[in-house]
């Protein structure tokens, strides 16, 4: 599950400074969001800092300094 995968890079030890959030916006298209600017995650939605609040169906890949790491879709080893 999408949300395991976030939790797992929030929770983990590494620099959440390099993943990103690839997410589809209505308006936008496809954004990255940083990983820093992330409150929390429930089993619906991600809760930005700035109080944004996104379904969780939006996001489409994690990105590690520009390289997918998990892609809607894909099954994680």
């Amino acid at each position: 599950m999408i949300r395991d995968e976030i939790n797992r890079v929030l929770w983990s030890k590494g620099p959440i400074e390099d993943y990103t959030l690839v997410v589809w916006d209505r308006f936008k298209g496809l954004i990255e969001i940083p990983f820093t600017s992330i409150s929390r995650v429930d089993k619906n939605y991600i809760y930005l800092n700035d109080d944004t609040v996104i379904p969780i169906h939006r996001v489409r890949e994690i990105r590690k300094k520009g390289r997918p790491t998990w892609k809607r879709g894909e099954r994680s080893s």
